[in-house]
């Protein structure tokens, strides 16, 4: 039976413990360990996991990070990790109780696991949007490869870099497309949904795409220096074009420009362009799917 450390970086999230222990506690597993990394917490959540770790029904550890930030706290996990596979959760979540029952069969040869995961906020949940592909162009677009949605060989996690510590949020969509660069052995597993992901107004990424704006934008310019085909240079900038029209949605007055990605050494295609304008305005307007417009193009 494979091995697999599940690691959780906690923050000031004493509210939400509750719910994610409860989770923990069902699932049954033989050889599942869980690391749960305090990232310099000020509220009661150091107290709280350490209790729950006394009495879990299950290896517990708790760790404590003191550089703050969710990536320092998951690498943090992964140098201590010596199970054959890894995973990364978040501490305002609820995991499947079959979870690894099911998927841990799978992994076999493989580096990387990918699975649907689903999506709530006020009570309404639906599975988040998927694609069965490997193309880092893909990833870019549809952000399949998510934190909660990857289950990863230890030995290739550590050898691809583990996590950016210079990213605050879309840290897993970027590890995701350098997880593909790196062409991994990767299975993707379709068939159900696992775990219930909230959203609210207190989540990492925050409730709209304005809020954290540069910070998504670091994302972007750190992909863009690890990307080269033009496939995959063509699906950033339909990106781009994709977050400008949410910030047209949001009304917001700032409309980045990528001029390190796009520059005039590598100029953008007039239909190129002509399409990126389109989606920019399809999305402002309400359009929904445009990713998935997008990826006929790449």
């Amino acid at each position: 039976m494979p091995s697999v450390t599940i690691v959780i970086p906690i923050h000031n999230r004493a509210s939400f413990l509750p719910r994610l222990f409860r989770s923990l506690s069902q699932i049954d597993y033989e050889g599942m360990e869980v690391l749960l990394v305090d990232n310099a917490s000020t509220d009661n959540s150091l107290s709280l996991c350490r209790s729950f770790a006394e009495d879990a029904p299950m290896f517990v550890r708790v760790l404590q990070e003191p550089r703050l930030g969710a990536n320092q706290a998951r690498n943090c996990g992964l140098r201590v990790c010596h199970t054959e596979w890894i995973y990364f959760f978040d501490s305002d979540d609820e995991l499947t109780a079959s979870f690894l029952a099911e998927l841990m069969p799978h992994v076999s040869d493989k580096d990387l696991i990918v699975f649907p995961t689903v999506m709530c906020r006020d009570g309404h949940c639906r599975r988040r949007d998927f694609v069965a592909s490997s193309s880092p162009a893909a990833q870019i677009l549809s952000a399949t490869l998510n934190t909660q949605g990857m289950l990863f060989r230890t030995d290739f996690l550590r050898r691809i870099g583990g996590w950016n510590e210079e990213l605050r949020v879309w840290q897993d969509w970027e590890l995701g497309v350098r997880a593909l660069l790196h062409s991994p052995r990767v299975m993707f597993l379709d068939e159900k949904a696992y775990h219930r992901i909230h959203l609210h107004a207190d989540s990492l990424t925050g409730p709209t795409m304005s809020s954290r704006l540069e910070e998504r934008m670091a994302a972007m310019r750190q992909v863009g220096k690890e990307v080269s085909r033009e496939t995959e240079r063509r699906a950033l900038y339909l990106r781009y074009c994709w977050l400008c029209g949410k910030l047209r949605q949001e009304a917001c007055p700032c409309v980045p420009a990528l001029t390190s990605l796009f520059s005039e050494q590598q100029p953008v295609p007039l239909w190129l362009r002509f399409l990126g304008n389109l989606l920019r305005r399809y999305v402002a307007w309400g359009g929904r799917g445009a990713w998935r417009i997008a990826l006929w193009f790449c």
